[in-house]
């Protein structure tokens, strides 16, 4: 029997710089060398011998974190896969779990996960990237812990050949932090949104201690929340332009708002679904999501 830990997705972002000759022309504004942008999930998970941290890095939230459900689901149902992680039929499962909004029109999508440092799978073909050799050896460094400026000026210097010439700067956010109680789930969650920054709080109380609600479920709640937060942002940002008379100068076409529209509309049915099932708590309340 496994333990799951405190579950945290962190939004980062590296740039590192390489000046291999000061000028007068020279300046902090050159084009990075390498630059990484993802979100990573830290899940430790405890066995009888040891503690093992796994990791999933993705392209934007919502997947990220529904890969990190299919992560904690498969953990829980054989630990033996913490073994043989690389063996294990990853893509599958990360395909299933693509809806066809986000097929059809976020095809740079993107998922990883490493565990106890080495990566077990990633879904993009082409692996001999900068981008995704340096993601790789960041996390083998890391092993799970948190990424530091030090970490990637090693890992960038391993994948790019230089040792004394980068800059790195690294910048690290929590987004989301699930912490399992025997009694409920909790997700604390911090919102960012038309420039703003808010937070707020859900939990769900397991119907019995021999019943509960499972943890992937509940980070599969959270990630469609916060897809529909991000719908109903860009479809209030419709609105005004439509108001402003500024609509028919932006790249927005109707068929993409519409297909917006629908995708908003089967995520309120999931997450009304999850409510007339479950015990929902939000703190201060919960969030408008139309």
């Amino acid at each position: 029997m496994v333990e799951i830990g405190t579950v945290t997705l962190f939004r980062e972002k590296s740039v590192v710089h390489k000046f291999t000759e000061l000028s007068d022309d020279a300046s902090d504004d050159d084009a990075p060398v390498l630059e990484l942008r993802s979100n990573r999930v830290t899940i430790p998970v405890k066995t009888k011998m040891s503690t093992v941290m796994v990791v999933v890095r993705g392209q934007n939230i919502p997947s990220t974190m529904r890969m990190t459900s299919v992560v904690v689901d498969e953990i829980r149902r054989d630990a033996n896969v913490l073994r043989d992680a690389v063996d294990f039929d990853w893509d599958s499962q990360w395909r299933r779990k693509i809806a066809k909004y986000e097929a059809d029109n976020n095809p740079n999508n993107w998922i990883s996960v490493h565990v106890a440092g080495e990566q077990a799978y990633a879904s993009r073909e082409d692996q001999t990237t900068d981008e995704q050799k340096a993601i790789a050896e960041v996390e083998l460094l890391a092993d799970g812990e948190e990424v530091t400026e030090a970490i990637v000026m090693e890992a960038a210097s391993n994948v790019l050949g230089a040792l004394e010439d980068l800059v790195v700067e690294h910048d690290s956010q929590t987004a989301f932090v699930f912490t399992p109680f025997p009694a409920y789930h909790r997700a604390a969650i911090l919102e960012r949104r038309d420039r703003k920054a808010g937070s707020f709080a859900v939990a769900v109380y397991h119907p019995t201690p021999q019943k509960p609600v499972r943890l992937s479920h509940f980070i599969s709640f959270c990630a469609d929340m916060t897809e529909t937060l991000t719908h109903k942002s860009f479809l209030d940002r419709v609105q005004e332009m439509v108001a402003d008379k500024t609509i028919d100068t932006s790249s927005i076409t109707p068929a993409f708002v519409q297909a917006t529209r629908n995708r908003r509309r089967d995520l309120m049915e999931s997450i009304g679904d999850f409510e007339k099932v479950n015990k929902v708590v939000y703190r201060p309340e919960r969030p408008s999501f139309m």
